[in-house]
């Protein structure tokens, strides 16, 4: 099975239902979403790349948003009802990329999480729709 990035390393950082049983109407200092193991069919939109889907196997350890650099801050989770919001900071202090993450979903069976990044004098965005296929990641 093929362990991808879900987007290519120039366009974002990016991407399930947080583990713990407290959801207050609106938390900051949350945790990121965590997806449900096993093998996701991962559909990107975004008017860089058109539109993409994989396959894609996640791990119990993989987080949603991707791995992150040196140059980013940690990131920010608020939680705001049945939505969580990520946002991401990159990059020397005087030229920041900021990247804001909204999903929704129940990351048991499925999840959206629609993008804006903000980077120097360019915005781009996308839009991930996430569809649970099995437990397991052969084929």
């Amino acid at each position: 099975m093929q362990r991808t990035q879900l987007f290519p390393s120039g366009l974002v950082v990016a991407l399930s239902l947080f583990a713990g049983a407290y959801s207050p109407a609106f938390a900051s200092d949350a945790e990121p979403p965590k997806r449900r193991p096993g093998l996701w069919r991962i559909s990107t939109i975004s008017p860089e790349i058109g539109l993409q889907t994989n396959d894609v196997c996640i791990e119990v350890g993989d987080s949603i948003i991707g791995a992150q650099d040196e140059s980013c801050a940690k990131p920010s989770v608020t939680r705001a009802n049945d939505q969580i919001i990520v946002t991401i900071e990159c990059g020397p202090k005087d030229a920041r990329d900021v990247t804001s993450l909204l999903f929704t979903g129940d990351f048991q069976s499925w999840y959206r999480a629609q993008s804006k990044t903000t980077a120097s004098s360019r915005r781009s965005g996308f839009t991930i729709d996430a569809k649970f296929l099995s437990e397991r990641c052969t084929n």
